[in-house]
């Protein structure tokens, strides 16, 4: 019961931050509910026995990516500049792009059969080498497409921050 209850605290984090991030119209409130999100995912991750990808999305993404893009709006004009007026043309065209991506997933997950695991991984499948080994041999591809996102959030981050040459 206990744990059916943190594992709700960290989803309701994750929606909080999210909601947050998304309808936020100052750009840094925006960001610390993305670390929000981030870290109620970071909790997800805990609550479903991986330990070493937890701390990983703390460093990186909520210790690394959200912080350098915080940096980056400090530096950057974007802080003083008054947000533009929300227009309610593009709002309900977003809101209709979000309900029919939401059942169009729907759709797919229910269409979708899910092979049952026949036995929970055991300890050593979870280690830090059997993970390192799996992301160099097997995610090898999906490894380093994630490396090339963390460099374009750094890249993004650099170039919002640089000055304008006059």
């Amino acid at each position: 019961m206990l744990e059916q209850s943190v594992v709700y605290l960290f989803v309701a984090l994750v929606l909080i931050g999210g909601c947050m991030a998304a309808f936020s119209r100052q750009v840094l409130y925006a960001i610390i509910g993305l670390g929000i999100s981030l870290l109620g995912l970071a909790g997800l991750f805990l609550s479903l026995g991986s330990p070493f990808v937890a701390a990983m999305q703390v460093l990186i993404y909520i210790g690394g990516i959200t912080v350098a893009i915080v940096f980056a709006m400090m530096l950057s004009i974007a802080m003083s500049v008054r947000p533009p007026d929300p227009d309610v043309r593009k709002s309900m065209f977003a809101i209709g792009c979000a309900v029919v991506f939401f059942f169009a997933v729907a759709y797919l997950i229910r269409d979708t059969s899910f092979p049952q695991v026949a036995s929970p991984a055991s300890e050593k499948a979870w280690s830090v080498g059997a993970l390192g080994h799996a992301l160099l041999t097997h995610y090898n591809l999906v490894f380093e497409t994630l490396s090339l996102v963390l460099l374009l959030a750094i890249i993004g981050a650099i170039l919002i921050a640089r000055k304008e040459k006059t």
